[in-house]
């Protein structure tokens, strides 16, 4: 993994097109990822940057950590835990009772409108609902 101005960055394969400043989550093969379109299914692992793919096959890099520019959902406030919407962007993590999302990281930064850039600390985990414990 390298370490530079943009952050902790891994390349993997892509396992189909992947839209740039999306959410990714492991694929079914090995060393592959796929944009993250659930925050339930697969850990959230990290964001693509400017640059997406077109096809599967093709390389990609994936940001890990610090602070990343995100495609927003929908709008949501600052200091937000952040999951992911169907197409991979970022919006509110919000558990119902029984569940448990995955997150990708805090906005730093609100979002007004669903394709907002915003800036988001990736920092990827879980919530649960304070009805879950």
């Amino acid at each position: 993994m390298n370490r530079n101005e943009f952050g902790l960055i891994k390349n993997f394969v892509s396992a189909a097109a992947i839209k740039p400043r999306r959410v990714v989550a492991f694929a079914a093969a090995e060393g592959q990822v796929e944009t993250a379109v659930s925050p339930t299914a697969k850990p959230l692992i990290g964001v693509t940057g400017v640059i997406g793919t077109v096809a599967a096959g093709e390389r990609i890099d994936v940001c890990l950590a610090d602070v990343q520019l995100v495609e927003a959902g929908a709008a949501f406030g600052q200091g937000v835990d952040l999951t992911v919407d169907a197409e991979g962007r970022v919006i509110a993590a919000n558990p119902a009772a029984t569940v448990t999302q995955r997150i990708i990281g805090g906005s730093l930064g609100p979002a007004t409108a669903l394709g907002e850039i915003v800036p988001v600390h990736i920092r990827p985990g879980a919530l649960s609902n304070a009805a879950n414990t």
